[in-house]
């Protein structure tokens, strides 16, 4: 193919990308080196390094912030719920009610801990949102 019979934006692509044209039978000839390539000092590993270190301790800090928040809001439930029994009063029978829904809902939970899945965390957290909600009535 000669030089006038190829496209001009093809030509302009082969400058922009490095090749060259050449006239000997119309073809191409592409330098195949990589301007971008450095050496791997002059690459920026090191502070990668440091970043994915902070990365990894504050994703630590924040997994034993949220376990520590949900631990604690299950253990008030279990204070409420505790105190609840130790009650020598007659309980009204909408508490009753009360503690039927919050087993079905406590026998109801699928979890897989093993698997570490985010959803299981959700459903968690909606669960104990739920039993909050139930043992914020009794006031």
């Amino acid at each position: 193919m000669s030089e006038r019979l190829r496209p001009q934006n093809f030509t302009n692509r082969l400058l922009d990308a490095g090749g060259a044209p050449s006239n000997a039978g119309g073809k191409v000839n592409s330098v195949k080196t990589d301007p971008s390539s450095k050496p791997a000092s002059a690459l920026p590993l090191k502070t990668v390094a440091e970043e994915l270190a902070f990365l990894r301790k504050s994703f630590k800090d924040l997994v034993t912030a949220y376990a520590s928040q949900i631990e604690a809001e299950i253990t008030q439930l279990h204070s409420t719920v505790t105190a609840e029994a130790e009650s020598k009063r007659k309980l009204p029978a909408s508490r009753a009610h009360d503690l039927r829904d919050m087993l079905m809902l406590l026998r109801s939970l699928e979890i897989k801990p093993a698997k570490g899945r985010r959803r299981d965390l959700k459903k968690v957290e909606n669960l104990v949102d739920e039993l909050r909600m139930i043992a914020d009535r009794w006031g």
